[in-house]
Parts: C-alpha cells; sequence; structure tokens
C-alpha cells in the first residue's frame, strides 16, 4: 500500500495554505512547493546557472536567491515567468515524487500553484481547488504584509486557468466568508478525505491514468 497523493491548488492568497496546515495536523505529511522551490534554487549549481543565464546576476546575491528581485523580473513578464517555470519546475516535480516514495503509506498533501496549469496534475490521486474572490484574495496577503496591492494583482494576472483544468479538480473549497468558516469548510473536507487515505490504490496515481483508459 503506498502513499496517497493529495494535490492542494488554488490563486495567491486563495487560502492553500490555511488547508494545508489544518490537513498537517491532522496526520496529513504536508509538502510546500514554494519551500521546495526556494531550496532548489539555492542548492542546486546546475539550476542556479540556468536561473542566472534567464535573469541576469542580480538573481543572487552573496549566493543566496535574490526573491524581491526575481517576483519583480518574472510577474511583470510572462514570458520570463514561462522560462523559469520551465526549469525549476521539473526539478521540483522530482523532489515531490521522492517524498511520495519516501512515504510509504499515508496521505501526503502538497500545495502548489501550478497543479492546474501543468501536468504536474498527473502525480496525484486527488486534487482540492481552493478558491477565493479576487478582492479578497489581494486584500488578505495585501493584510498579511506579503505584497502590495500591485504586486498581488500582477501574480493573479497569470495565475488564470481554463474550465477544462478546473473540472480536472476532484473537491472544490471557496474561501469568501471569515477565516472561521473557511476553517469549518476546511474540517469537512479533511473528514471526507480521511477515509480514501485507507484504500489500496494501484501504482499509477489516479490523475496519471489516461482519460480514455476502461
Amino acid at each position: 500500500m503506498r502513499a496517497v497523493r493529495i494535490g492542494i491548488t488554488g490563486k495567491l492568497g486563495s487560502g492553500k495554505s490555511v488547508l494545508l496546515r489544518l490537513m498537517a495536523e491532522h496526520g496529513f505529511a504536508p509538502v510546500r512547493t514554494d519551500d521546495l522551490a526556494r531550496e532548489l534554487m539555492e542548492r542546486d549549481s546546475a539550476l542556479r546557472e540556468e536561473l542566472v543565464k534567464i535573469l541576469g546576476p542580480k538573481a543572487y546575491v552573496g549566493g543566496t536567491l535574490d526573491r524581491v528581485f526575481v517576483a519583480s523580473q518574472i510577474f511583470q513578464d510572462k514570458s520570463l515567468l514561462e522560462k523559469v517555470e520551465s526549469v525549476v519546475h521539473p526539478a521540483v516535480t522530482r523532489e515531490v515524487e521522492k517524498i511520495f516514495h519516501k512515504v510509504v503509506a499515508g496521505p501526503v498533501a502538497v500545495e502548489s500553484a501550478l497543479i492546474l496549469k501543468t501536468r504536474f496534475r498527473e502525480i496525484f490521486d486527488y486534487i482540492v481547488l481552493v478558491e477565493s474572490p479576487r478582492e479578497a484574495s489581494i486584500e488578505r496577503v495585501v493584510k498579511q504584509g506579503r505584497l502590495t496591492s500591485k504586486e498581488a494583482e500582477a501574480r493573479l494576472s497569470v495565475q488564470e486557468y481554463d474550465q477544462e483544468s478546473r473540472d480536472e479538480a476532484d473537491f472544490y473549497i471557496e474561501n469568501s466568508g471569515t477565516s472561521e468558516a473557511f476553517e469549518q469548510k476546511c474540517l469537512k473536507l479533511i473528514s471526507l478525505l480521511e477515509p480514501l487515505c485507507d484504500i489500496d490504490l494501484p501504482e499509477i496515481p489516479l490523475h496519471g491514468v489516461p482519460k480514455n483508459s476502461a
């Protein structure tokens, strides 16, 4: 019996991290792909070289990734963002798959904004889409001091996904009210997911199975 692989996705400020935190409190092994990406961009020399080619030497200061500079570049230029994602995302996917293989039983929950935008979806059994009104998301991240309103707008503008991608999600949770109400929704979702974690799944992740297979 292998680990159940659950992807948590949604746009900036939607509430993905809240759901991941609550799932961790209920025994799900949590993985934040943003953290993995930052770690890889600093310790993987080949990846660093590729990023410097794309973004220039200002991408690193004293050997440390300059996150502010990188964000200012990629979220103002979609072509740069795509180039950066093309080298970072495969490395992150490999790390996530290593984690899946290390956890021999129980559920693993992975938070990533890219699950419905890429073939990353194919490594998961179940996908949860967290959504929030655009204005609420911006207000949330600005209040937390994570970004300015302008920066949040820029990031959200490149995080759109089409209806076909939305339909790929197995579960949907909306974050449009109070934080307490959203947490209650998260807990209810967790109660639905927990029984699924006891199912003996095939080796191929459920979202990796071709749609036309019977």
